[in-house]
């Protein structure tokens, strides 16, 4: 089965970008999505840039100090 993400890259910046006018329990029920899924986006935007939030068909691999910032 593939991992075929509901949002794309674009439209996860744009949720993102909603966190500085709604907070994030207004965001989550909006576009129904789950906290941590929101935390992580954030993560990987920072870390990463845009294409961090793309979708790929295989696993990344994260260094264990990206892991771990994100607790």
């Amino acid at each position: 089965m593939s991992r075929k993400s509901k949002y794309g890259a674009e439209q996860k910046l744009v949720i993102l970008n909603e966190l500085t006018r709604y907070s994030v329990s207004e965001v989550v029920k909006k576009y129904a999505v789950g906290k941590k899924t929101i935390r992580t986006w954030r993560y990987l935007y920072e870390y990463q840039g845009i294409d961090d939030l793309r979708s790929t068909n295989n696993n990344h691999r994260y260094s264990r100090e990206f892991k771990l910032s994100l607790f």
